[in-house]
């Protein structure tokens, strides 16, 4: 998205309005000094009953819907932070309608990455080291995969010249458009396993943007992934595990789960590009380690992490050999053979101790991180071709490393495997640990700088109730420091907060989440992007620039209008129900605004806010369009999951009502929007 791209009349207004008011002289981020919090304040105040519901769903939920004020306010706070905490118990079919389109993130981790093979496997298949899975949708997946390969293959080495001028003429297809959307579906995705991968492509660029809509008609969810993983199984893999985790976090009810979930993906960090494999462990990670403890034990989560193909893969303790082990001895005995890698390798050892458990400045030192090593050499993942890839760890004692170890003082006896999940308590139980987890917790949902009372109080209760996290977020909750004007927006919204809660408040109908899941990578935080196991910053300083402001306004303004693909927003749903039996299209603009501010940010915008927008909105409705017509569509770029909608390209109808359209994007964009 470009700095100009919401033309001329509207950046002028973000330079000389928001922006000041986003960016305060002192660095600090949209604080108005009717809302900023105060230095070292000699009394903090307290919040309204209303503030309070406010800070509550903008901190442990998304960002509240339409409709969510109010129903929080009937139900009390106490009462939905009970239901919060057993999201077992709260109905959520709606959200699983919604993911049964994606029937592949359903399937246990050894029969996904056999249906959808990545290259590797599809080198072993062609060598004979892998068989393929049986049934018409597996065949025509690695039918196509073989294909695509061997041309690879053959154009690095030269010798696909020919083909790809021959790509440049129209190819002759088993049948046309018209010719397939007459069949049934089942009969037209039959002749479509048939297509070669160059014939779909033709099929995809000759037909009408109406018939590739049609011609995807009626297909189950099987068949539509299996067209997707026809040009690319890897990326179909990678699109549902960011598709389906961006549709939980804007439809789910269990919304305080939702959140710690991602607290924990960003705290136990993994990378979707480290690996071929990558992408198929982190749909398991999700599901099968991060979201069964993620309100429950921090110890039994640590160990499920650790144990976890993805963060075994990741930090590279997969491939780590103990120096003295039966299997480093063996490979030295071994003349004229290619010597196997035999190394011992720290960065799951000194993650685990840095940034997962005690912290940077937690008391260990390299020699603890050497041991630990050691102690966690032959926590592996399988192979295909050795009965399978595992949800957790394999354990080959020919590499663990041999002998006690001693860590952080305490003697390691040599006990196996078992000498992991001992190592694994002693840092879960650890006073460094709880007070690292409390500051970590304490600076996602309270403030870049939280009150040390409240640290002291959430790491006491870690370590009296050992480490279970609804505990120590009540303890959290319930500090006197919480619910105060201090820690009242507080907060600056992360890339994905401001999207995600935009939608939500919008009350937007998302088709496809293939376009925001783009619009968030470039914002800067990509979903399971950040190649570093740090994991992203909670902090505003990484997001607190100009540019990114201008960028997160550009979608705002894109969202508001109908130009993010996949998404669509209907601003009468929130004009209609107004005071006094007005509709939506009887209001004026500073009716508008206003009904719209109620229910948008829920609370007073500052004068000087309300004012730019409304410079817009009563503006001559001429340049209410021309600058609509220039915000940049957002569409679904390297999404393979697009395939039965166009997109939207060449002239994009303009929105019914641009004052309602222009009010709500420049509302997302304001300073009251962007802190939580």
């Amino acid at each position: 998205m470009s700095l100009h791209a919401i033309g001329s009349k509207a950046y002028s207004l973000i330079a000389g309005l928001l922006i000041p008011l986003l960016i305060a002289p002192n660095g600090s981020y949209g604080q108005s000094s009717a809302t900023a919090p105060l230095a070292k304040p000699a009394k903090v105040a307290q919040l309204s009953s209303d503030e309070k519901l406010l800070l509550v769903l903008n901190r442990f939920t998304y960002g509240p819907r339409p409709g969510d004020m109010e129903k929080l306010r009937a139900m009390g706070l106490q009462a939905w932070f009970n239901r919060q905490l057993a999201p077992q118990t709260i109905d959520d079919s709606d959200l699983d309608r919604r993911l049964a389109r994606f029937p592949a993130m359903q399937l246990p981790l050894p029969q996904l990455m056999a249906l959808y093979p990545n290259r590797q496997a599809i080198r072993k298949e062609m060598n004979g080291r892998m068989d393929r899975p049986g049934g018409q949708i597996a065949n025509a997946i690695y039918r196509n995969s073989i294909e695509r390969y061997k041309d690879k293959l053959k154009n690095k080495a030269g010798e696909g010249e020919q083909g790809r001028m021959a790509d440049d003429q129209p190819l002759s297809l088993p049948q046309d458009a018209a010719t397939l959307i007459a069949m049934t579906p089942e009969s037209r995705f039959g002749a479509l396993c048939k297509f070669t991968p160059q014939q779909l492509t033709e099929l995809r660029r000759s037909a009408q943007p109406a018939d590739r809509i049609r011609l995807v008609e009626g297909f189950t969810p099987q068949q539509f992934e299996a067209l997707a993983a026809f040009e690319s199984p890897v990326g179909l893999v990678g699109a549902e595990d960011v598709q389906t985790k961006l549709l939980r976090d804007i439809y789910s009810e269990r919304q305080l789960d939702e959140v710690m979930v991602d607290f924990w993906l960003n705290h136990f960090n993994v990378y979707m590009k480290k690996s071929q494999d990558a992408p198929y462990y982190i749909e398991s990670y999700e599901r099968d380690v991060i979201r069964p403890h993620a309100l429950g034990s921090f110890e039994s989560l640590l160990v499920a992490t650790a144990g976890s193909p993805a963060m075994l893969n990741y930090l590279d303790n997969a491939q780590s050999v103990g120096p003295k082990s039966l299997f480093a001895m063996r490979a030295g005995m071994r003349p004229g053979q290619p010597k196997k890698q035999t190394g011992l390798n720290e960065n799951y050892a000194r993650e685990l101790m840095e940034l997962h458990t005690l912290g940077v400045n937690g008391g260990y030192t390299q020699k603890d991180v050497t041991e630990v090593a050691k102690v966690f050499t032959g926590w592996t993942v399988g192979s295909p071709e050795k009965g399978g890839v595992s949800s957790r760890a394999e354990f080959d004692e020919t590499k663990h490393e041999p002998g006690s170890k001693m860590v952080l003082g305490v003697k390691i006896k040599e006990n196996g495997e078992k000498e992991g999940v001992e190592v694994l308590h002693l840092l879960a139980t650890s006073p460094q640990t709880a007070r690292f987890i409390s500051m970590k917790l304490a600076v996602r949902f309270v403030s870049d700088d939280p009150p040390q009372a409240l640290v002291d109080r959430m790491t006491k209760t870690f370590l009296s109730s050992h480490g279970d996290i609804r505990k120590i977020l009540l303890a959290m909750v319930n500090s006197p420091e919480f619910f105060t004007t201090a820690t009242y927006r507080a907060k600056v919204k992360t890339p994905q907060d401001f999207v995600i809660s935009a939608i939500r408040a919008s009350g937007a109908e998302v088709e496809s989440a293939g376009a925001i899941s783009n619009v968030i990578a470039d914002l800067g935080m990509p979903v399971y992007g950040m190649q570093t196991p740090n994991g992203y910053s909670m902090k505003a300083d990484p997001w607190n620039s100009s540019a990114s402001l201008i960028a997160r306004l550009n979608f705002a303004l894109a969202l508001s209008s109908n130009r993010v693909v996949g998404v669509k927003v209907d601003w009468s749903k929130l004009l209609d129900a107004s005071e006094g039996g007005k509709s939506g299209a009887e209001l004026g603009p500073e009716e508008k605004e206003s009904k719209l501010e109620a229910n948008l940010i829920h609370m007073a915008a500052s004068e000087r806010t309300r004012g730019a927008i409304l410079a817009q909105v009563t503006s001559d409705p001429e340049q209410q369009q021309a600058s609509l017509k220039q915000v940049a569509v957002v569409d679904r770029k390297r999404d393979p999951l697009a395939l039965g909608t166009p997109g939207l390209r060449g002239a994009v109808p303009l929105p019914t009502d641009t004052q309602a359209s222009l009010a709500a994007g420049l509302l997302f964009g304001s300073p009251e929007f962007q802190r939580r």
